[in-house]
């Protein structure tokens, strides 16, 4: 079994910022997880939601928003006070802060094939991924990067856009035969569903199928 902190140590921390990956980071927790979103000017930055509402002081979806007007957002103080310093972090922020130290699990949030193709880039330029090695999983490597989403034809399009990730991983609220199917038919390794919404049997069939769960 692997813990992944998911948007870093968001118990303890504002979710998906510098100040709660650096303490699951420091705290022996380096699978870390986390969301990201392009900007209007089509910078990738770490959020879990498509709007700047709820875990910031501004207003508005994040792709209607320019990066500098991003980085001017408390991204801290809905958490605690103690926290105003912190901002959203890019991508690229985070890939650079973490080299060598995490394995990183990308969510793909949106379809915008430019968000793919921005992450591969990204990727590529700060030395996580070769562009020209093809990933076979076996386990979850430590420094690594893997790429998971919510969304099918994203997933899929991240299997042929950025094909050195570690895994590619298919996101779900509840399992299902069709799911493992659907991994299975387009070779992606990971069959995440939501834990509360388990079934035993499933799992049992896709860890027979070679499938990371």
């Amino acid at each position: 079994m692997e813990i992944i902190a998911h948007r870093g140590y968001s118990a303890e921390r504002p979710e998906n910022t510098i100040a709660s990956f650096d303490l699951a980071v420091n705290s022996g927790f380096p699978l870390i997880e986390l969301d990201t979103h392009l900007t209007l000017d089509k910078i990738p930055v770490v959020m879990h939601d498509s709007d700047v509402d709820r875990t910031t002081n501004g207003t508005g979806p994040i792709n209607s928003l320019t990066l500098e007007e991003i980085k001017k957002l408390d991204a801290g103080s809905w958490f605690d006070v103690a926290y105003s310093n912190q901002q959203v972090p890019t991508l690229e922020e985070i890939l650079i802060r973490y080299k060598n130290r995490a394995h990183i699990f990308i969510e793909i949030k949106s379809n915008e094939e430019a968000l793919l193709e921005t992450v591969g880039e990204l990727l590529i330029e700060q030395g996580w991924i070769d562009p020209l090695e093809k990933q076979t999983y076996t386990e979850i490597p430590v420094p690594g990067v893997s790429l998971i989403s919510f969304l099918p034809d994203q997933i899929v399009r991240a299997k042929e856009i950025i094909p050195g990730a570690a895994m590619h991983g298919f996101l779900m609220i509840e399992p299902s035969n069709d799911a493992i199917e659907f991994c299975l038919d387009n070779q992606i390794k990971g069959f995440l569903p939501y834990i509360g919404m388990m079934q035993q049997e499933i799992v049992n069939k896709a860890i027979g199928n070679q499938l990371f769960v």
